[in-house]
């Protein structure tokens, strides 16, 4: 061989190896790139199952506490008028009322007045009617006269039966929790005595000028609709929701979980708790920034607490399957191995994975931070932004004002109109809302007819004009939304970095003590924190025909 050849050969040997060397480091690359893809994209669609779950978490306890507040509505109704009155109405007005907050009312399943000598009036739906239970007490008896009645859909009685009984309301759980509390109060689940199904109440004690109680009023929450709410969960259909106490007792089911909560109440003779049902729960203290998630298994459990202004000791427990909340994981797994294994090829197939799954990603942190019907931010994403809103502005230097707002008489918009009308009217206000912030300043719906808006001052003039202005555009939209906004209105209150400092909850707890404390006096206006109840802003008067508080009819 001579020389020349010899040093082609070893030249081509060398390239053949700089090719290999080449295509080894382009692999080892793809490889570590692949994986790293594959980490990164592990994380990222981790966190938008957290986001998901956040999301529907949030939505679920907005509508229990959407539902339970229907309850509320109807003992505090009940109550005003027995208070305003001054006494109870006669049988016939009694039993009409309670008839007509039924009928508008499907999340309560009967309605009860005790008085504090043991009589007491509890009317019930029935499947054709109603159906009445009178209690009155008979001393010289040693007992009590209890009446039974049925009535069809027109009030006119269908059955009668008389008997006696040893049932003393006034010794009940819920009479004595009601005389221990000023507002409306929530029992604990029991087993009522008419059904003996479990039952958990909102109860109100009515009380006269000297402070001594003429009459409790309460209402069964009708748990049946609410196991049906439990069920409409929009994220797979192997998930479960439960509605617990805080010590684990369980208050309400999914309507497929309801006989073998029954089951389980007539072996126990009482409420179960959630290891009766096989339900991972964690203690009340591991329930941090009010919701905890956790994975056991191929399932992951999310527990979150009501909102206290809700006045619900309740805890939201969700189980969901991991492959439910984010069924793309594995798939992009798999594909980003099988890229690093085989092909250069099928690194741009993967990329083009990558680019399909991002975008419903993507998709779910926007429906995660929005609230759809309005466009404005929901409740989770306003704790976000507005505490990092709060702690720019105390860098800067900058005032920052949080308006409550609280839409008047909406309630009577759903119950007149219907939902259609409810739901112009919200995203009337959620339009006007969002060409009033800017960039840096945030809107949310924080409840069923709740908003909130934050904003930095900087050069917009005073808070007071501020606060004013909005609620009267607010207001404006309504009445523009739908049939002159059917009689509904806004009332604000505001507070200041200036008078409650840069902690979130408490600037929000003083613009809704503003505006609690000032819609007592008179709806339609804008109320200021600090100042005492019925301050409002200077020049902001009510919309026209309205009464001061307390005296809107149906109020």
């Amino acid at each position: 061989m001579t020389r020349g050849r010899l040093r082609l050969r070893m030249a081509r040997s060398r390239g053949v190896v700089a090719a290999v060397v080449m295509v080894a480091a382009v692999l080892v690359i793809q490889m570590v790139a692949s994986v790293l893809s594959a980490v990164i994209a592990d994380r990222t669609l981790s966190a938008a199952a957290e986001d998901t779950y956040t999301y529907v978490g949030d939505l679920m306890s907005e509508r229990v506490a959407t539902f339970a507040g229907a309850a509320s509505d109807v003992v505090e109704g009940t109550a005003s008028e027995i208070r305003r009155d001054g006494t109870l109405p006669t049988d016939d007005e009694l039993l009409r009322a309670l008839a007509d907050r039924l009928d508008r009312e499907p999340a309560v399943g009967s309605i009860f007045v005790a008085e504090p000598d043991g009589h007491l009036v509890s009317l019930a739906t029935a499947p054709d009617g109603y159906s009445l239970v009178e209690v009155t007490p008979d001393p010289a008896a040693g007992g009590a006269a209890i009446t039974r009645v049925e009535y069809d859909a027109e009030l006119d009685e269908t059955d009668r039966t008389d008997g006696s009984t040893a049932y003393d309301p006034t010794s009940r759980p819920w009479y004595q929790r009601a005389l221990g509390s000023t507002a409306v109060a929530w029992t604990d689940p029991y087993i009522s005595s008419r059904t003996d199904e479990i039952v958990v109440s909102p109860v109100l004690a009515v009380r006269d000028p000297a402070g001594a109680a003429v009459a409790v009023v309460g209402a069964d929450l009708d748990l049946d609709r609410l196991g049906s709410l439990l069920e409409d969960i929009p994220i797979g259909s192997d998930a479960h929701a439960f509605i617990l106490t805080g010590d684990g007792k369980v208050v309400a089911a999914p309507a497929g979980q309801r006989a073998t909560l029954h089951r389980l109440q007539a072996q126990l003779d009482g409420v179960p708790d959630a290891s009766d049902l096989g339900i991972p729960t964690a203690a009340p203290s591991a329930i941090a920034s009010s919701s905890a998630i956790r994975a056991h298994g191929d399932t992951v459990s999310l527990e979150r607490t009501m909102d206290p202004a809700t006045g619900l000791d309740w805890v939201l427990h969700l189980d969901a399957s991991a492959s439910d909340l984010a069924p793309a994981v594995s798939g992009f797994k798999r594909a980003a191995y099988w890229v690093t294994s085989f092909s250069v090829l099928m690194v741009v197939v993967a990329a083009g994975l990558a680019l399909q799954l991002w975008r419903p990603i993507r998709r779910m942190r926007e429906h995660a931070q929005t609230d759809a019907l309005t466009g404005l931010a929901n409740r989770y994403e306003y704790a976000r932004r507005g505490r990092a809103i709060l702690r720019s502005a105390q860098r800067d230097g900058e005032a920052v004002v949080l308006i409550a707002l609280d839409l008047d008489d909406f309630k009577r918009v759903n119950d007149e109109h219907g939902h259609d009308a409810g739901d112009v009217v919200l995203a009337a206000v959620g339009d006007v809302l969002n060409e009033t912030v800017r960039s840096r300043d945030i809107a949310a719906r924080i409840g069923g007819d709740e908003f909130i808006v934050l904003m930095r001052l900087g050069e917009r003039g005073s808070p007071v004009e501020v606060a004013r202005r909005l609620r009267d555009d607010v207001a404006l939209a309504i009445r523009e939304s739908f049939a002159g906004g059917c009689g509904a209105g806004a009332t604000a209150g505001f507070a200041t970095t200036t008078a409650a400092g840069h902690d979130l909850a408490t600037l929000q707890s003083a613009a809704d003590e503003a505006l609690v404390s000032g819609k007592r006096v008179r709806k339609g206006r804008t109320y200021a924190f600090g100042h005492g109840a019925g301050t409002h802003a200077p020049g902001d008067d009510a919309p026209e025909g309205l009464s001061p508080a307390g005296s809107l009819p149906g109020n």
